[in-house]
């Protein structure tokens, strides 16, 4: 990290990965995201370690979200056809 760069704080941290500051928190308590608590007050971040957490847990990609969707579409046509179904 460069020297010159101040650590940021949860809410910074959170919008940096696009998550939830409940979320950063979760991360830091079980131990998949560094923090450091200088003071032993406010959690704060080094932005390496941000970039680094973010690009270690990459989107499985095009075939994931293809299987999400499929699964979504799945489930509405499973729906719709009890729908359908006389009596209900």
């Amino acid at each position: 990290m460069n020297e010159t760069q101040k650590p940021l704080n949860v809410q910074q941290a959170a919008e940096f990965l696009g998550l939830k500051q409940g979320t950063i928190y979760n991360l830091v308590f079980y131990g998949k995201l560094t923090a450091f608590k200088p003071g032993g007050k406010k959690l704060l971040f080094k932005i390496s370690d941000l970039e680094k957490y973010a690009y270690a847990n990459p989107v499985g990609g095009h075939s994931e979200r293809a299987e999400t969707i499929l699964n979504t579409a799945q489930k509405k046509k499973t729906r719709k056809k009890l729908a359908d179904l006389p009596g209900t």
